[in-house]
């Protein structure tokens, strides 16, 4: 154990002007230390449950939805959330294989492009609490009969684990095939 008489009394010999000095001082530093150290992370707590509050006061009221709404969620189903990252681009590269692997397409290629994050004020309410919505794009080239690759679109379409398809792109090719050419897009949450 540490003897701490020898520097009690030390401390209790000096003038009482350095006394003050050292008391002074000792409070700086600990007012320091609170202020730089223990005083954020007790804003920071602060801050995280008045969101918390906010959140629950916002989401434990009473919803009207109009009847637009209504008729709308009648239509459409019931939101689902988008599959995890890992899952939900493995998801979308087993459908576009299954489906090509459906109409007989062989020749495809197929590749996943860098994922881009979505604003989360383009869809509010959508991810869970620390997590983010994702956007992955894939690109999918493939020669077949024109009618084979009208259905292959359709099939990709109505697909849920597809969000989007852009850039559709069809060349003749002769012998009555086409190149087909289109982007995918799935959407995954990350954390």
């Amino acid at each position: 154990m540490i003897d701490t008489s020898q520097y009690t009394d030390r401390f209790r010999e000096l003038e009482r002007a350095w006394q003050w000095v050292i008391l002074a001082v000792a409070f700086l530093l600990a007012f320091v230390v609170w202020s730089s150290v223990i005083a954020p992370i007790g804003d920071d707590w602060a801050a995280q449950s008045d969101r918390i509050e906010a959140n629950l006061a916002r989401t434990s009221g009473k919803v009207t939805l109009d009847a637009s709404t209504k008729s709308a969620a009648m239509i459409y189903g019931p939101v689902e959330l988008p599959d995890m990252k890992e899952s939900g681009s493995l998801s979308l590269t087993e459908v576009v294989h299954a489906i090509l692997a459906t109409h007989g397409i062989t020749n495809d290629t197929f590749y996943q492009s860098q994922s881009a994050n979505i604003k989360v004020s383009a869809l509010p309410g959508i991810a869970r609490a620390g997590e983010k919505l994702e956007r992955i794009k894939g690109e999918l080239d493939f020669e077949s009969k024109p009618d084979t690759a009208i259905s292959i679109v359709a099939d990709l379409e109505r697909s849920s684990a597809v969000e989007a398809l852009s850039n559709l792109k069809i060349d003749k090719l002769g012998n009555g095939t086409v190149r087909t050419r289109l982007t995918l897009e799935a959407w995954v949450r990350t954390k």
